[in-house]
């Protein structure tokens, strides 16, 4: 059996997988209605639409199958995603990369195997929609049509989703973007008793420079500030612009957000003399470091940070005044 390689980008292609937080959900109408459709238009026994994480295939939806995992090394898609086109394997058992797979050898017995890559929006390719069989079979080409256009649709919904949990100002993920993915880790780390971090972010004098030199200046800080948030994050930390000026970051370990705050720190500050504009981008910021017991929610721990942020602030403020 021969193991399927991996893409040159893996580590950026993983990065948008997990941005788009895809994995372990399952049951999503859209995509289950794609796959009865391909079920019926090809008569196979099963379709999947399939997700490749690091060592491991998700499987978004799935006709045919009772598993939603499997191992990455074993699957068919883990080859597919190689290809810029279609993937096709005709009869399993006299393809030398095949003959002995587990799958071949055992449930579901694969003989035919034809899939084809789905992209993000960012173009990385992600995983596939696949149609499996256990009696080998030919594959036109007016099938392979058919079936890349069942790919294309797959890549409008993961537009549709993207779209709808983006800030299209910034590019990262806006509110509801920021509660679906953030939640779901939230509840991880718990359950595992890890401990984490959330820190909450306001911009100083915001207000100030859309004032006196314009909205249009303003967003640029936004992106900027965006941009240095997003640039020091880890694999599995989330962030997201919440309104306004205002940014979240949950990191997965609370050791790391001393680092990840100096990181900001020096990289803001880079920018700021580099920039030579008349003002700086400068922000106050609530932490607050959390065990599995101390929080019992996200929104209870964002609106702690929140408080913690605008005491921060305020003596900021007074500071300057004095």
């Amino acid at each position: 059996m021969r193991f399927p390689g991996l893409p040159e980008n893996e580590e950026e292609r993983l990065q948008s997988l997990y941005m788009m937080d895809l994995l372990d959900t399952r049951d999503d109408e859209r995509f289950e209605r794609l796959t009865r459709l391909a079920k019926k238009l090809f008569q196979v026994p099963i379709v999947l639409i399939s997700l490749l994480d690091r060592d491991r295939q998700w499987l978004l939806a799935c006709q045919g199958l009772n598993e939603r995992e499997t191992s990455r090394n074993v699957s068919f898609c883990g080859h597919a995603i190689l290809q810029k086109g279609p993937f096709i394997v005709n009869d399993a058992r006299q393809d030398e990369r095949f003959y002995d797979n587990p799958l071949v050898t055992g449930e579901p017995y694969i003989r035919f195997y034809a899939g084809y890559p789905v992209h993000l929006p960012d173009g990385a390719i992600v995983g596939t929609i696949c149609l499996v069989d256990s009696t080998p079979r030919a594959f036109s080409q007016e099938d392979i049509a058919s079936l890349q256009d069942l790919a294309f649709i797959v890549e409008d919904e993961f537009q549709v989703i993207s779209m709808a949990m983006t800030d299209s100002l910034t590019g990262i993920p806006n509110r509801r973007g920021f509660y679906r993915r953030a939640e779901k880790r939230f509840h991880a780390l718990r359950n595992h008793g890890a401990s984490f971090s959330l820190l909450f972010f306001d911009l100083d004098k915001f207000k100030p420079i859309n004032d006196l030199w314009g909205h249009a200046e303003g967003d640029q800080v936004l992106k900027i500030f965006a941009t240095h948030l997003q640039q020091h994050l880890g694999p599995t930390d989330v962030v997201g612009r919440l309104g306004g000026d205002e940014f979240a970051v949950l990191l997965a370990s609370h050791s790391d957000a001393r680092r990840f705050l100096a990181s900001l720190h020096e990289s803001l500050e880079a920018h700021n003399q580099r920039a030579g504009k008349p003002y700086n981008i400068n922000y106050s910021y609530g932490i607050l470091d959390s065990d599995a017991a101390k929080y019992h929610s996200l929104h209870e721990m964002v609106k702690e940070s929140d408080s913690v942020m605008y005491s921060q602030k305020r003596r900021k403020q007074l500071e300057q005044r004095r």
